[in-house]
């Protein structure tokens, strides 16, 4: 906490961006904290642009682990890990990718192993990027909107935030499955022998 209070006094917006840009495709520190500290006294930033620059920083960074990934991912997979693991996780990915990128945007799961990820088995750039818009402006701007309307509080509070926000979506995807699985189990059995 002591590093990222000196970083926001020293750089303010601009540290932020090199942050939030930095952690979606190589470093392991998320920006929220930092996001946080400048809508707190004493720098009192706007909320809204402050999260508008965590979020664009990010989602280009976004770009940057897509391209990691597309260039040097593949040859890394195929070295640790067997060509069937790779496969299935390749064809998980092209199923169910949106929802990948989308959940580690938005959630602490680490941004940038999907956004390399993302390079590696070819998922359509656009693509990572509007979902990362989407994904990543819906967390910092939460965030930002909180930080600012509750204050200390919620910075003391982060940590548990952002486990039930990985929680809820968690539960959430549990119950679609559950519906999913059981129409399909319905549309079977009604199907005419």
């Amino acid at each position: 906490m002591e590093w990222t209070k000196g970083l926001v006094r020293d750089y303010g917006l601009v540290g932020l961006a090199v942050v939030a840009f930095a952690e979606s495709s190589f470093f392991p520190i998320p920006p929220d904290a930092l996001l946080l500290l400048l809508v707190l006294p004493p720098f009192s930033q706007s909320a809204l642009l402050t999260s508008l620059v965590c979020t664009l920083a990010s989602v280009s960074g976004a770009a940057l682990g897509w391209v990691i990934g597309r260039i040097a991912g593949r040859p890394l997979l195929d070295r640790f890990f067997s060509p069937q693991k790779v496969a299935r996780f390749e064809w998980l990915y092209e199923r169910y990718g949106i929802a990948c990128v989308f959940t580690a945007a938005f959630t602490p799961i680490p941004y940038k192993l999907f956004t390399i990820a993302s390079g590696v088995f070819r998922y359509s750039l656009p693509a990572l990027l509007a979902v990362s818009v989407v994904g990543r402006g819906a967390r910092f701007f939460l965030v930002g909107y909180l930080g600012g309307f509750f204050g200390e509080r919620f910075l003391r509070q982060l940590d548990t935030a952002m486990w039930a926000s990985l929680a809820f979506l968690v539960v959430a995807l549990a119950f679609y499955w559950v519906i999913r699985h059981r129409s399909r189990v319905r549309s079977r059995s009604a199907q005419p022998s």
